[in-house]
């Protein structure tokens, strides 16, 4: 990775423990007419991950149920998502590319990390998402980056570490919350990393 420069980090299951989040829109889910076992819906979860597709969405799809508004409330910073930016900040210029409702750098501030980021591109600000590469392309172009002195991190192979490969940088997979569960042999491309967790990071950069 000696040509990296520049650092991007996915926020949801990336930076950000949403395990409350997911918890608690199962949860109000169930409350539905008709809904299954929580159980029953907890494995077909776990089978719509494996196989590279939307975990939540597709399972109450599937059970004829209305989605549950998430709960940004309930997102919390990962305990070692600090410690991770602290030593990355200085040695590489980091930069946030996710997929966000307004409002994002205010929250960045509200989680006292902020000040690690010389780039933030929000959906919500954009215009457009993930997987759109337009909002990967302006953020190397706000970072007057090459792709190929930039690197991905993310938890979700399909908005994440796919467009971002098939752009030219580098990508570290973090398999973290429901997408960390997926199959990288079955998508497009490959992760040029795999970590278990944001702290294993380090053990690449």
């Amino acid at each position: 990775m000696k040509n990296i420069k520049w650092i991007f980090f996915d926020l949801g299951s990336t930076l950000i423990n949403e395990e409350e989040c997911i918890e608690y829109r199962v949860e109000e889910t169930l409350k539905q007419t008709g809904a299954p076992s929580k159980e029953e819906f907890y494995r077909q979860m776990e089978y719509f991950a494996s196989v590279n597709m939307l975990p939540y969405k597709d399972t109450v799809k599937k059970f004829g149920l209305e989605n549950v508004k998430w709960p940004k409330q309930l997102e919390k910073l990962y305990l070692q998502s600090q410690e991770v930016l602290q030593s990355l900040h200085g040695r590489y210029k980091l930069g946030i590319i996710a997929n966000q409702s307004a409002g994002t750098d205010e929250r960045l501030v509200q989680y006292g990390i902020r000040d690690y980021f010389d780039v933030i591109v929000s959906s919500a600000e954009a215009g457009f998402a993930k997987p759109d590469k337009r909002i990967f392309e302006l953020a190397l172009s706000q970072a007057d980056c090459s792709v190929r002195e930039a690197c991905m991190v993310g938890d979700r192979l399909d908005n994440d570490i796919v467009p971002a490969a098939e752009m030219g940088m580098s990508t570290v997979w973090v398999r973290q919350g429901w997408f960390g569960m997926g199959n990288a042999n079955l998508a497009r491309f490959k992760p040029s990393f795999i970590v278990d967790s944001i702290f294993d990071v380090l053990r690449i950069f």
